[in-house]
């Protein structure tokens, strides 16, 4: 399959978070699985997607749809409840110890071969700066599996972040100036902790063209026609108000909107020697990032296996 695309340049593949919703970027990544396809140089994903990612590279079909399936919908998982109590409403830890053994065991081992030489980056929020970093994996389980728990620790829902220190060739988000990007490297290695990254770098489309890349696919899990604040931003920011914890969440939450605004700015208008190709569902999606019914789960994951596969289809 790879063979019928242009491998002259550069091609990345970007996952997009959302909760719950990512089960569409599941469908769509076994799809490719299901062809063997994979011709990508360069993977970024951003919360749920760096953990869709991981499953793409790890070969294992249907892993990310049963892990969200599985568990996500589970009540340890999500209570709202104890966020009003002080506590974290999402038991990040619970999730992410099941994917050590058992049947939710994600195999590191196998996305680390298979990834190869390529690059695989997971975004994360630096909580003492607020800047948006590219995180490496450095081929250990352990490690890899806590740059996935940072990229998807949401203030408040998951509130303290996750301690990480990083190496050395991490790099900071990139400030664009005009059509210009400038890079700003991190100083070194420093202890702090990390939350979701998509508070800085929801849709990472010019850290991937920053880079290199020239041809760039980008899936995903927001209707074709989304283009402003998401009716789930609106009811967190109400939770987080009624609360009365956490009010610098409020902060991070305006400027998760302020950088999808940039990026989308940078969709519409790219530059003209780089293609961008967005994977959107056919229809409009029924899951929810929390709390979705197991039925609009399924609809979701089929409507990805349909896009991934249409996608195919225009190569």
């Amino acid at each position: 399959m790879q063979g019928r695309i242009d491998l002259s340049v550069k091609i990345a593949l970007i996952a997009e978070g959302g909760g719950q919703r990512s089960i569409f970027t599941a469908g769509v990544l076994d799809a490719w699985l299901e062809n063997d396809f994979d011709p990508f140089d360069l993977f970024i994903g951003t919360s749920s997607g760096s953990q869709n990612l991981t499953s793409f590279l790890s070969r294992q079909k249907g892993y990310a749809k049963r892990l969200i399936r599985g568990l996500s919908r589970q009540k340890r998982f999500y209570k709202l409840g104890r966020g009003l109590m002080g506590g974290n409403v999402v038991d990040l830890d619970w999730y992410f110890d099941k994917t050590v053994q058992g049947s939710f065991a994600l195999d590191f081992a196998a996305a680390k071969k298979s990834l190869g030489e390529r690059e695989l980056l997971i975004t994360a929020t630096n909580s003492r700066d607020r800047k948006g970093y590219f995180l490496r994996p450095n081929g250990n389980s352990n490690h890899w599996r806590k740059l996935l728990k940072a990229s998807s620790a949401l203030p408040f829902l998951y509130k303290d972040g996750v301690k990480l220190t990083p190496g050395s060739s991490t790099r900071s988000l990139n400030k664009l100036a005009g059509n210009k990007l400038a890079g700003n490297k991190a100083k070194g290695p420093q202890a702090d902790y990390y939350l979701d990254g998509g508070l800085a770098a929801p849709l990472p489309v010019r850290e991937a063209y920053r880079r290199g890349a020239r041809k760039i696919v980008i899936i995903r899990t927001v209707n074709a026609d989304f283009h402003a604040q998401s009716v789930w931003l609106k009811k967190l920011k109400s939770w987080i108000y009624s609360s009365g914890h956490c009010p610098k969440t409020i902060d991070y939450l305006v400027q998760h909107e302020q950088a999808y605004r940039q990026e989308l700015a940078f969709i519409a208008n790219p530059p003209d020697d780089v293609e961008l190709i967005q994977v959107f569902a056919k229809d409009h999606l029924r899951s929810k990032r929390l709390g979705s019914s197991d039925i609009d789960l399924q609809h979701d994951y089929r409507a990805g296996i349909d896009a991934g596969n249409a996608f195919l289809q225009t190569l």
